[in-house]
């Protein structure tokens, strides 16, 4: 699966209709028709009359790489449950990598494919795209975070260490920064960015800041 492909977002409905094939093989042991998906949809809160909805619904899923439609087992077949080799991690909002000016949205924007190979465990760890180049000098796993590109963040993380990068909300505002201890109290949240115009941030304990967690990777969008 290309780099393309596995970077596309499902919208919430979209997960609904995953969500309920998976569902309904798990119970029941096959694959549900489209009216079963219908009745299945609508106990998860996505009631649509019309079954060719779903039928364009199975479309994308299929574009997207999450399921394949097959002439057996009545039409379609699930990747993960043969190879289990991706995962869906959740998209919450923006980030901007630069003065904490965007708003971290708390809701699922939709959903990316990410291999198991990145990600282990996806229970504790969410995407955010980033908007801006105050850190387009730090590198994650070799590679440097840009505008555009999506990190992921590792909620799990409770103590940092000088060097982390880490995703804070400061005030309700969404920011990626490098992490640095001042003083045991005081904290300094650092840009590693080609431009600069770009500043340090300084924050006490009393300050209204929480650190969400730890970027762990990058996924890169364009090149």
């Amino acid at each position: 699966m290309s780099k393309q492909r596995y970077m596309e977002l499902l919208t919430p409905k979209q997960q609904i209709v995953l969500q309920a094939i998976k569902d309904f093989f798990s119970e029941k042991g096959e694959m549900p028709t489209v009216r079963e998906l219908q009745e299945r949809t609508g106990t998860l809160g996505l009631k649509l009359k019309s079954l060719r909805s779903f039928f364009l619904y199975l479309n994308e899923l299929e574009r997207k790489g999450f399921i394949e439609r097959t002439a057996e087992n009545r039409g379609i077949r699930l990747k993960e449950v043969t190879g289990k080799t991706f995962l869906d991690v959740p998209v919450f909002g923006m980030a901007n990598a630069g003065a904490a000016t965007m708003f971290a949205d708390q809701f699922v924007e939709g959903y990316i494919k990410v291999s198991k190979r990145i990600v282990r465990d996806s229970r504790n760890v969410f995407a955010i795209q980033v908007s801006g180049t105050s850190m387009n000098r730090a590198k994650v796993n070799g590679k440097t975070i840009r505008d555009g590109d999506f990190i992921l963040v590792d909620s799990t993380w409770k103590h940092y260490d000088n060097g982390d990068k880490v995703l804070v909300v400061i005030d309700g505002l969404a920011t990626v920064k490098t992490f640095r201890s001042v003083d045991g109290r005081n904290i300094a949240l650092l840009p590693e960015s080609s431009d600069k115009k770009h500043k340090p941030i300084f924050l006490t304990d009393e300050d209204n800041f929480v650190i969400n967690g730890k970027v762990i990777d990058v996924l890169r969008v364009n090149g």
